[in-house]
């Protein structure tokens, strides 16, 4: 509904009549006046500016019959039967600047393909060749395809038809494009709208409506589900972008730390970004099924596109800097020898806990042995201790075992060497750091340590319950359960052949057999026993025969 002056109401009323007796010779001459009409009201909207214009006067009207024409401009080109230069001039369209849309007619999913022909000057067949390669490499052109239909509005009308091939909205265009396409799609229309009717009378109303509500609410859940993918990488975003910054520790995005600062943030951003857009451009088009909401503003949707392929280009080139810097690695190894001891005590120190003294005046001196401003960079925790066994009479020692990554194997041999991580063994106790330090600006390339320490068979050990995170290969925590006090710190064990054995208070048998040792004394047994049994029936063979001589010596007596 448009305010309109009167003589304004009057031109355009005599406009409108001129139009509807031309066309209405056409049997569907409906359709093509309802495009005109949808079309001037779209130019009057252009004109209308809420709170300073809101009349339409004649001069809007006479501009808005001056860009559509008139029927008379081409209505005596008609009558001419011979192709001279005026008709050729009437009967080709005007170009005008093409708009990015879905086409509606030439439709296989989306009709997104036959849009970007028509924008671009190419044929359909050609742009979903070049889908169906993104497709087989990597699987891209299933996220590209559904983010361009969530950002392309449709073709629905004809003057939105005419825009997306370029085409001028005015009277002469409108006819020649109608009269095209009733030429070209009568008799199939015709057979579809048949088909169509005969469809709607098969599945019934009832049919129809319950697939209707499983449909929305599939779509429902479907949009909840983006919703809550958007929001999880907002909160993403916002959590790994404050440890990236040192704002906090507790999150640590794996990879980003081997970057530089500036470009894991942009690394991060990029890896959020390329995962949002999608789920973004698909919820913007599910709330447009349910809701029927306009579509996203072209501009805003191709920046988005943009922005997408954008960010997918510095994911790729993120993930292969950070994959040649992990592409070589190298173990340094240091034996250190131990004490020979009674019992070997093992603790952990937490070299983060700062040590402090107090003087007589009651201050305290603080010794710091941790230098670095940011310790999460500056001290790692990735130990590893196991215990083997060795002969009763060798000497016990410890293994480092120093690890590293890097682009060349010198890089990676050099950050393994610059580790710093020895155990202190302060007369019975031996004590582990809880980390191990790096140099000053060091990467962090996988450096790790392992710790193997060997103790003769038959050494007792104890083990603090600080260690229970760091040990491999034997449960602390299991070895507990065997003691009466619940709060016991300390577990004991002694070394065996096998390895360390839970041993309460030290009370181990110290036998310590493999199965090839216990099959060996099952056979000897079995040897025992024949032995027994064959000089069992010796002695009866020799008892029988001395039984014998008595009776015979008892007889000759008689």
């Amino acid at each position: 509904v448009f305010h309109i002056e009167e003589d304004a109401y009057e031109t355009l009323r005599s406009y409108m009549i001129d139009i509807k007796r031309h066309f209405s010779q056409s049997a569907d001459s409906g359709e093509i006046l309802l495009d005109i009409e949808n079309r001037i009201a779209e130019m009057f909207m252009e004109r209308i500016q809420q709170g300073k214009k809101e009349v339409i006067n004649k001069q809007d009207v006479e501009e808005v019959i001056h860009q559509m024409g008139r029927v008379s401009d081409f209505e005596e080109v008609d009558e001419f039967e011979d192709r001279s230069s005026t008709y050729e001039e009437y009967s080709t369209y005007s170009l005008s600047e093409k708009k990015l849309l879905r086409s509606a007619d030439d439709v296989v999913i989306g009709g997104v393909c036959s849009g970007l022909g028509y924008y671009f000057g190419i044929q359909t067949k050609w742009v979903r060749a070049l889908f169906v390669l993104f497709v087989l490499l990597g699987g891209s052109g299933v996220l590209l395809y559904v983010v361009l239909w969530a950002v392309m509005p449709v073709a629905t009308s004809r003057a939105d038809r005419m825009a997306m091939r370029g085409e001028e909205p005015n009277l002469h265009n409108f006819k020649k494009s109608f009269e095209e396409e009733l030429d070209r799609y009568k008799y199939d229309f015709q057979d579809a709208q048949g088909n169509i009717h005969k469809g709607v009378k098969v599945v019934g109303s009832g049919i129809s409506s319950v697939f209707k509500f499983i449909g929305k609410a599939f779509i429902f859940l479907l949009l909840i589900f983006c919703g809550m993918t958007v929001f999880g990488m907002l909160f993403v975003l916002v959590g790994f972008g404050t440890a990236i910054l040192g704002l906090q520790s507790g999150m640590v995005f794996p990879g980003l730390e081997v970057l530089p600062q500036p470009q894991a943030l942009v690394a991060l951003l990029a890896g959020v970004l390329a995962i949002t857009i999608p789920f973004l451009a698909l919820f913007n088009l599910l709330v447009r099924l349910l809701f029927k909401t306009k579509p996203m503003n072209n501009y805003l949707s191709l920046s988005l596109w943009a922005g997408w392929i954008v960010s997918l280009m510095l994911v790729v080139f993120f993930v292969f800097i950070g994959a040649r810097e992990f592409r070589e690695e190298s173990t340094i190894k240091l034996e250190k020898p131990l004490t020979n001891q009674a019992i070997y005590y093992f603790s952990e120190k937490d070299i983060r806990v700062i040590n402090a003294s107090t003087l007589d005046n009651g201050k305290k001196i603080f010794k710091v042995e941790v230098e670095g401003n940011d310790l999460t960079t500056y001290l790692r925790k990735d130990i590893n201790i196991r215990f083997e066994s060795l002969a009763e009479n060798e000497t016990p020692y410890i293994q480092y075992n120093y690890y590293a990554k890097g682009k060349s194997y010198q890089a990676a041999t050099k950050r393994a060497s610059d580790i710093n991580y020895l155990a202190n063994q302060d007369n019975e106790r031996i004590v582990f750091d809880s980390h191990f330090s790096l140099d000053d600006n060091a990467d962090y390339r996988d450096q790790s340590v392992t710790a193997i320490v060997y103790l003769p068979i038959g050494s007792k050990v104890v083990l603090n319950e600080s260690l229970s995170d760091k040990i491999r290969r034997i449960n602390i925590h299991e070895c507990r359960h065997t003691y009466e006090e619940s709060e016991i710190k300390d577990t004991e064990w002694v070394m065996k052949k096998s390895g360390l054995v839970c041993a309460p208070n030290f009370e181990v048998a110290n036998v310590d057999m493999s199965i090839n040792e216990l099959d060996e004394v099952e056979r000897q047994l079995e040897l025992a026993g024949e032995r027994i049994e064959k000089t069992t029936k010796e002695l009866e063979k020799k008892i029988k025969q001395v039984e014998q001589k008595v009776n015979s010596n008892a007889t000759i007596l008689e």
